[in-house]
């Protein structure tokens, strides 16, 4: 009986401790839990996978100026009155410019009494050499006298999330671009290949916007293969006029590549 006591105290224990090692201890912190929307919007937010770069794609907007709201979270408790976190930007990890590329960050960012998410609200401005590169701006959590930095890296946690591999937590990377991105709404069994040219030519054919083919909702399956059909049937009618319809790049021979639509079409 005294060994079943002594096995029953050894258990107890064991939980004791793993329950305090679970515990947070010490003074709150934050990090940025910036998570990547799955097209679909389905499933659990709290799994869809972290990642430490938010691209702001202009050639998918229609504005010129765009906002990304960018989610900070506590570590620790939450409390019944505001706080505020702090960002700064990382000069020496930065290529755009303040005031000219993206607006001013704020002077501090709070996180309301009885939450535990904050925002950074970052607005990017269109710029005409966006068309050609990517430029970034390095955001950095700062310590204050309400959070700490407790945690930098985000690791995966197996069957619980969908992010792919550590990520910087302390840090989060934004991309400026009015380069052509393949969007989300692209089905390569209709529309075939992506490229810049084929989908601004979709554009012009349709009326479309670029931003169109980023909604998944409203650019469904039967209108992409509408859309692939249409294609499909000009560029024949094309072909069949002798004015053959190529795309911009070429093959591993150096021949051009006829513009093509998907295998289900």
């Amino acid at each position: 009986m005294k060994k079943y006591i002594f096995l029953l105290s050894v258990v107890l224990l064991f939980l004791a401790c793993e329950k305090e090692m679970m515990d947070y201890e010490g003074k709150d912190g934050v990090y940025f839990s910036v998570q990547e929307v799955p097209p679909s919007l389905y499933g659990n937010p709290e799994i869809w996978a972290h990642v430490d770069t938010t691209l702001i794609p202009f050639s998918l907007l229609l504005e010129n100026d765009s906002t990304v709201r960018l989610k900070v979270r506590v570590m620790g408790q939450v409390v019944n009155y505001d706080r505020y976190f702090t960002v700064t930007v990382v000069d020496s990890l930065t290529t755009a410019l303040v005031g000219e590329d993206y607006a001013p960050l704020e002077e501090r960012y709070v996180i309301a009494a009885g939450e535990r998410d904050g925002y950074v609200e970052f607005t990017g401005h269109r710029q005409a050499k966006m068309l050609d590169s990517t430029y970034y701006v390095t955001l950095r959590l700062i310590e204050n006298e309400y959070f700490s930095l407790p945690m930098n890296i985000w690791r995966p946690l197996e069957n619980k999330d969908y992010t792919k591999e550590e990520q910087d937590v302390i840090r989060h990377v934004v991309g400026l671009s009015d380069e052509v991105f393949m969007p989300k709404a692209w089905t390569k069994n209709y529309f075939g290949p992506y490229s810049k040219k084929k989908i601004k030519l979709l554009c012009e054919m349709f009326g479309l916007q670029m931003s169109d083919f980023d909604n998944v909702i409203t650019m469904d399956m039967e209108r992409q293969r509408t859309y692939a059909q249409g294609l499909d049937k000009y560029l024949k009618e094309m072909e069949a006029k002798g004015e053959t319809v190529y795309e911009d790049e070429k093959d591993k021979e150096g021949n051009p590549v006829k513009m093509a639509v998907g295998p289900l079409v």
